[in-house]
């Protein structure tokens, strides 16, 4: 889809693209039309879509590749015995517990197995993690439940919300949207882009 990008380093037209569904979860870009030197230093927008809410800073301007190598990297973590941790506690207990052991805070949270190290719960964090600008102000985990996903999130000391899909859902629209990602920028640096 082409239109007109107004996010700060150019008002050049722009290619995006939705991969998932935003209903249940996708991902969004946006890259401008302005062809860097290589493919991976395209910059653009990025944000998610999680049961039909938007999740992120669509208006902020970084380099793609940023946000997408950090939601990778939690895609392909091994979040088994982690999950298992916090397989009973409220979405709000889960997400402060892991935001606390990553980051630590005024006041301690205790899950049920006191005794975890802290960094046993680093796999489950998706947001902040190192996403950049575009999710500032975010926090988000993925807990692995079986057959399904847990996307716990909050936006700021908001309540935290849960979105629940089939397990792989989140690896597999990550992996997806890489490989889209990848292809566009090539071609915009290329002077191959078509818009379809």
């Amino acid at each position: 889809m082409l239109h007109s990008s107004n996010k700060g380093q150019s008002n050049q037209p722009g290619f995006s693209r939705r991969i998932g569904n935003r209903w249940t979860f996708a991902l969004e870009f946006e890259i401008q039309a302005d062809a860097p030197r290589l493919w991976n230093e395209s910059w653009g927008s990025l944000w998610l879509w999680v049961g039909g809410h938007l999740v992120g800073r669509p208006y902020e301007t970084e380099m793609v590749q940023i946000g997408l190598d950090s939601l990778n990297e939690t895609a392909g973590e091994n979040r088994a015995s982690a999950s298992r941790i916090l397989s009973t506690c409220s979405p709000s207990e889960a997400l402060q517990a892991v935001m606390w052991a990553r980051y630590g805070g005024q006041d301690s949270v205790h899950v049920k197995a006191s005794a975890v190290d802290d960094e046993a719960l680093f796999p489950l964090e998706v947001l902040p993690r190192r996403t950049g600008l575009f999710f500032d102000g975010w926090e988000a985990i993925l807990v692995d439940e079986g057959p399904i996903e847990r996307f716990v999130y909050r936006r700021g000391e908001t309540d935290a919300a849960e979105a629940l899909w089939p397990a792989g859902t989140f690896r597999d629209v990550i992996g997806d949207a890489r490989r889209e990602f990848e292809t566009l920028a090539r071609s915009i640096v290329t002077g191959t882009n078509r818009v379809s």
